[in-house]
């Protein structure tokens, strides 16, 4: 026989309150399964101890109904435990959880129909209070059984927690002691003779608190779901009102009988006790209201600005600087490192501190890493260190997160995949992370993992943007774009950019086809930038031509380089029995050998191409500008003439067709035949006395014998009108240079005379034709043929008028020096005119 009293009716009257408190509370919550497992608990002891209390209070709509409402629910609360605790594991077998759930379902119709357990009967006592008298037989057995099975397995559920997080995890053994409390105010409840108190509200109290604790050690609510602005204030209210009540009186009183005082003296002093009480009070609750919520909104402060800083940016490494900005401002860290995916590991890519080694790994496979997926997005070492899982962390990760003092590490998540690692390192060892540290930390990873996904998808596409997919090293495009950013940056400094262009690679191609032809220009590119490693970067400029960039490299250091290229290649080749694979290798180092970035890759594409006619195979450094030599006019005859005798094929196949081109041209037009001839000499003694190798000088003499082919296709009444050229006609003579470059660009080998051809009309100032272009844009060869062509235009005699005196005409070209020609060309030129260094062409008036 168990009795209750009307009396005690308080007690369950403040389980009520804090039962429903609690689930009102959670309903703003986060809803993850262990909430919402907690809240059924929460649920379950509402209805128990609600309806034992309209029971009691027999209110409508029966005595009857709500003592089954309450016996239900409290046959339920072992199996609603087990539910907890299950979810709060995160264990994935369901079995066990579906049979408690089937036969506690089962037990119901039993118990709302009275056979286990009768409705009580109530009795008025002498002293006026109620007592139900309940009437007990063997069927109560049955749901016993069933809650001592349950609370074995509940038991069983523990310890697999416990053997498999430690029993140090958060939160398992407030659990554990949740679980006993429970069961002792039950036991004493049941156990106590002639016990009218309740024991098992008591304790249910307690079970329902010590669940809220554990769920809080495991940092799954904020403490501000509890406590509100508008609740510290409610409660300050009501002790002003209590202490107006209780304490205001008594005081007064104890004033003016105990120490003498007057009434009126009395109460002036308990309204100054009562003001600073009050005051206190304010200040005090003020205190607490800043510490819990002055954080959290320094923390959606920060959070804010993240996300808008990282939004902004679409540079990897900017995202990791402010993320660890925001972390070291809100919690006090010593260093920030960030991990991310690479492959099978996770490697370091930032660190807080700028001096730290980033030269370290965690492998996918990690038990650290299984436990972020598995079980927490956070780690902390300290509770970690307690779970079986780290006696299978490999000692070498061991001692890096000692040596690198980490104390929590957090998953950067893109739905399931683990993208990246946060670890924080402390200052105080085994530092605890409080909930709202956690809450910050998961929040500003998601939106890091966010900003770091954009940001590497935008990073690949600009990689693949810029990557040759064939040998993986950077596109002509990326090219481009570089050697103008390097070349300003390098503003005082050498910057070295280096040709390599595959000898014979056609011929390569049609022995073997292009699989293979393919696979040596992989094998090539590796070697180029084993070679280069991160002194520069390597692009793949054309079908058979690779460049290297080396900033802040000069050109010693590059030959050096480029000679280690050519004997890895040499070294591939003994391993193959294909035709061996060479390399003609140019070099230019700015600011010795160019003054701009344009001028750096038209002295480059020179060197390269000197490198190949002198017999493949070879490095042809571009040396720039030389003092004046002593006898000009020997050198460059030397130099010309071997354009004639040159033994080299493609020298002599370049000698028949600049032959079979200039013939034509004296066929048509017996002026223009003399004026290229007189041009190409011109400026190849200029090219000569600038300092420029044997080979540019042979690519612009024969630049000068073609450089007006393409007034073949001039009608000859335009070509040899006396008169002044009509808009028209002076239209369809400017057309003649694009159509020296049509045909020079179909003869074989000849291309490289292009830059030269088509830029002998344009202007220093950009004035000039076709392009437009200005400046050291112009090619140096066709700056050395534009002074040339005016030159001699002007010094021989015209169809329209006779030749200009020399004199004459070198004071044009002084006048023109910086607006229609290159200043020191121009001045070198005249110089040389003026000392007889350059002759005159016959064809000259006398003066």
């Amino acid at each position: 026989m168990m009795t209750h009293s009307i009396p005690y009716l308080f007690v369950n009257m403040i389980a009520l309150s804090c039962f429903t408190l609690m689930f009102a509370t959670f309903l703003a919550a986060k809803k993850t399964p262990e909430i919402r497992a907690f809240m059924a608990v929460l649920a379950g002891c509402i209805l128990w101890s609600g309806g034992a209390i309209l029971m009691r209070l027999q209110m409508w709509p029966g005595m009857e109904f709500w003592y089954y409402v309450s016996i239900v629910s409290l046959f339920s609360l072992e199996w609603l435990f087990y539910l907890f605790v299950h979810n709060f594991s995160r264990q994935r077998g369901k079995f066990t959880l579906i049979l408690w759930t089937v036969l506690t379902l089962a037990i119901w119709p039993g118990t709302i129909s009275g056979f286990y357990l009768a409705p009580p009967t109530p009795m008025v006592t002498a002293s006026g209070g109620t007592v139900f008298t309940y009437s007990t037989n063997w069927h109560i057995l049955i749901p016993c059984v069933l809650f001592v099975a349950i609370i074995i397995s509940t038991l069983q559920l523990l310890r697999k927690i416990i053997r498999e997080q430690g029993i140090h995890s958060p939160g398992i053994r407030v659990i554990v002691l949740g679980g006993l409390v429970m069961l002792v105010g039950n036991l004493m409840q049941i156990g106590i003779p002639g016990n009218t108190f309740p024991y098992d509200a008591l304790a249910g109290i307690c079970f329902a608190c010590l669940l809220m604790s554990a769920l809080y050690k495991r940092r799954m609510f904020r403490m501000t779901l509890m406590i509100s602005r508008s609740l510290l204030m409610i409660v300050l209210v009501v002790i002003c009102v209590v202490a107006g009540v209780y304490v205001i009186a008594p005081l007064e009183q104890f004033f003016t009988t105990s120490i003498g005082m007057a009434a009126s003296s009395a109460t002036t002093v308990v309204a100054i006790i009562f003001a600073l009480l009050l005051s206190m009070s304010y200040l005090l609750t003020k205190r607490l209201i800043d510490s819990i919520f002055t954080r959290e909104e320094q923390q959606n402060k920060l959070l804010k600005q993240f996300t808008a800083d990282a939004t902004q940016t679409l540079d990897t490494g900017e995202i990791m600087a402010k993320l660890s900005d925001a972390i070291r401002e809100e919690i006090p860290i010593e260093q920030v490192y960030i991990c991310l995916a690479d492959k099978d590991r996770y490697a370091a890519r930032y660190c807080s501190s700028p001096l730290a080694s980033l030269s370290f790994s965690i492998s996918r496979t990690s038990p650290q890493i299984s436990y972020l997926r598995d079980q927490e997005p956070y780690l902390l070492m300290s509770e970690f260190r307690s779970n079986p899982l780290y006696l299978s962390v490999w000692e070498e990760e061991k001692d890096l997160f000692r040596r690198l003092n980490i104390d929590c590490v957090f998953a950067m998540r893109d739905g399931k995949d683990i993208v990246g690692l946060i670890l924080l390192a402390a200052s105080d060892r085994n530092r605890s992370f409080s909930y709202v540290e956690i809450s910050f930390l998961e929040t500003i990873s998601s939106v890091a993992s966010i900003a770091m996904k954009n940001a590497g998808l935008y990073e690949k596409m600009f990689r693949e943007a810029r990557i040759d997919s064939l040998t993986n090293v950077f596109n002509y495009r990326y090219f481009v774009e570089k050697v103008a950013e390097q070349f300003s940056a390098c503003k005082g400094d050498c910057i070295s950019l280096m040709f390599i262009d595959i000898d014979d690679f056609k011929l390569y191609n049609q022995l073997y086809g292009v699989a293979e032809g393919d696979a040596a220009l992989r094998a090539v590119a590796s070697v180029i930038s084993q070679c280069t490693g991160e002194t520069g970067m390597v692009f793949r400029t054309s079908g058979k031509v690779f460049a290297v960039l080396l900033p802040h490299t000069d050109a010693r250091t590059a030959e050096t380089m480029a000679r280690e290229m050519q004997s890895r290649i040499d070294q591939v080749n003994q391993d193959s029995q294909k035709k061996a694979i060479t390399v003609s290798i140019g070099i230019c180092a700015a600011p010795y050998a160019a003054a701009t970035a344009k001028e750096l890759r038209d002295n480059v594409d020179m060197a390269v191409y000197s490198a190949k006619r002198s017999g493949k195979n070879r490095i042809s450094v571009f040396r720039g500008a030389k003092a004046l030599p002593q006898k000009l006019t020997e050198k460059t005859n030397a130099v010309v003439e071997q354009i004639e005798r040159e033994d080299n094929d493609i020298y002599r196949n370049a000698l028949s067709m600049i032959s079979a081109l200039t013939a034509a041209i004296d066929a048509k037009d017996h002026y223009t035949y003399d004026h290229s001839k007189n041009v190409a000499y011109y400026a190849a003694m200029l090219a000569t006395a600038a300092g420029f190798n044997d080979e540019q000088v042979r690519m612009i003499y024969s630049a000068g014998l073609l450089h007006d082919i393409g007034k073949i296709s001039i009608p000859e009444d335009i070509l040899n009108k006396r008169g002044k050229l009509s808009d028209e006609e002076f239209q369809v003579m400017q057309s003649h240079v694009n159509n020296s470059i049509e045909m020079i660009r179909h003869l074989p080998d000849m291309d490289y005379l292009i830059p030269a051809a088509i830029g002998h009309h344009e202007r220093w100032d950009g004035q000039g034709y076709p392009r437009g272009i200005a400046g050291k844009q112009i090619p140096v060869s066709a700056r050395c043929l534009a002074i040339a062509d005016v030159f001699d235009a002007m010094t021989t005699d015209r169809p329209y008028r006779s030749g200009l005196p020399t004199e004459y005409a070198l004071q044009q070209i002084e006048q023109g020096a910086g607006t229609q020609f290159d200043p020191d060309l121009a001045k070198i030129f005249v110089s040389l005119v003026r000392e007889k260094e350059i002759p005159v062409a016959s064809r000259s008036r006398v003066e």
